[in-house]
């Protein structure tokens, strides 16, 4: 039998070399499997918070939607301290929602400051006027020609109605509370909205 002294010097080096090679291709498949698992949960982490993003844009596209369908509550809600067209914890004109349905508010949803903002005033032709639109009673009071109970004052010339519309500037933000498991990007949604208004009332901040 022969003893570790007696195996030829090749066959030693060349065990040798075997379980270096072996080490070496142990350490390369666990760093790839490690690196693996990091690629898939990073992975699964972005389409996670993308998802989130969407859905918190989602919801505030439907918050702004119900605030410009109250105007005059929406209005008044920037003059007076007790109006406001939602509200979250006692602050007016922010909302808390949970995404996930754990009975968590997952984020907050504001109006910003101040809000809305008019940029332009657009004159209303009269030919642009639907007189027989059962869903804008309004029409009748701003067509020029046509004298009605309840018309708006003023007059006009070249085709231009009695109303304009005054274009205001609106956004609503959306950030996360620091309880929530859910970690959306910070959102913001802007949308235009015009306003019919009397030629004799436009909003001092329209002029």
């Amino acid at each position: 039998m022969y003893t570790m002294d007696h195996y030829p010097k090749t066959h030693r080096v060349q065990a040798g070399a075997v379980l270096v090679i072996a080490l070496i291709m142990l350490l390369v498949s666990t760093l790839i499997a490690v690196a693996t698992f990091e690629m898939g949960s990073n992975n699964f982490l972005v389409v996670a918070n993308l998802e989130s993003q969407r859905q918190a844009q989602r919801v505030a596209e439907a918050k702004l939607e119900e605030a410009i369908s109250d105007w005059d509550t929406f209005e008044s809600s920037l003059m007076t301290p007790n109006v406001g067209v939602f509200w979250c914890q006692g602050r007016k004109n922010h909302e808390c929602v949970d995404l996930n349905e754990d009975a968590i508010a997952d984020i907050e949803i504001y109006l910003g400051d101040p809000n809305p903002f008019c940029t332009r005033v657009e004159p209303i032709k009269n030919n642009d006027l639907n007189l027989n639109d059962p869903d804008d009673p309004d029409a009748q009071g701003c067509f020029i020609g046509t004298p009605q109970s309840g018309a708006v004052d003023g007059a006009g010339s070249g085709g231009m109605s009695m109303c304009s519309d005054a274009v205001w500037d609106i956004h609503i933000n959306v950030k996360d509370l620091p309880w929530s498991d859910s970690k959306p990007s910070r959102v913001t949604v802007r949308q235009g909205v015009g306003v019919r208004v009397s030629n004799n009332s436009i909003p001092p901040e329209c002029r």
